[in-house]
């Protein structure tokens, strides 16, 4: 055999080769496309209560304007879900004219403090921050941080003379549990 021999059968067996290996499926072309999303600037902000993250569902409620003249000065409602407290807070830039006790609660309606999530005792026209934190609770006790679908979380104020002028701000996240 000589070299030109050696050749052709050489080209040929690689041709042979490519037309098999594309006719028969020897490869599988793949195209990825990806979205990309331009958030903007270092500090996104979305205007919807709920964000969706890895199939988890959070939902945020906040206020900026407490209740005045009443005993309950903040209520944020929980998603139209089963859901989990996971913060809540109250943030008061003054309190009252009067020393006051606040109970940061759950309840069926805007207007109680039905399950009580944490306490504080605040001064008279004083700052004061308090949160509420979910827990994880033992097997077979029921963690009062798990809301039924649109209930409440609700900061009262009670105690003292005189008019509750609190200001200040008032919010709350939940992660969904079921939908």
């Amino acid at each position: 055999m000589n070299k030109s021999n050696v050749l052709i059968s050489v080209v040929t067996s690689v041709v042979v080769m490519a037309l098999g290996f594309m006719l028969f499926g020897g490869g599988k072309v793949v195209e990825r496309v990806e979205k990309v999303v331009n958030l903007g600037g270092g500090n996104p902000e979305f205007s919807t209560p709920y964000l969706r993250w890895g199939d988890v569902s959070t939902f945020r409620a906040k206020t900026s304007a407490l209740t005045q003249a009443t005993t309950t000065i903040c209520a944020l409602q929980s998603p139209a879900a089963t859901s989990t407290l996971t913060m809540a807070s109250i943030n008061l830039s003054v309190s009252s004219s009067t020393a006051s006790v606040l109970t940061l609660a759950k309840a069926a309606t805007a207007f109680a403090t039905t399950t009580a999530l944490n306490t504080i005792a605040i001064g008279a026209n004083a700052q004061g921050v308090q949160v509420a934190t979910s827990s994880v609770a033992a097997v077979g006790i029921v963690d009062n941080n798990v809301f039924a679908p649109n209930r409440w979380f609700v900061v009262g104020m009670q105690g003292g003379i005189g008019t509750f002028s609190p200001t200040g701000v008032c919010s709350a996240e939940w992660t969904v549990i079921s939908q």
